[in-house]
């Protein structure tokens, strides 16, 4: 009797280690997809931010009605 509870003592106790380490690892995968989905948020924000940001020009006077066109790198601009 002494060894059978022995040997259901030992199962226990490795299923309880087995349910521990399987919980860590999948909190540890669950905080890493966390950190991607973060990571790939800023990025995308980072990369929406600077598409935002006005190119600024020198004001010329205007000599007459005359139409001013430019590249500034991200599309041609067309000053009526």
């Amino acid at each position: 009797m002494e060894n059978i509870r022995t040997v259901l003592m030992a199962i226990v106790g490795l299923a309880a280690v087995a349910f521990v380490t399987v919980f860590a690892a999948s909190i540890g995968l669950a905080l890493i997809a966390v950190l991607a989905v973060l990571t790939v948020a800023r990025m995308i924000a980072f990369k929406m931010s600077h598409a935002a940001v006005p190119v600024r020009t020198r004001e010329r006077r205007r000599r007459g009605d005359d139409m001013r066109v430019w590249d500034d790198g991200r599309g041609k601009i067309i000053d009526l």
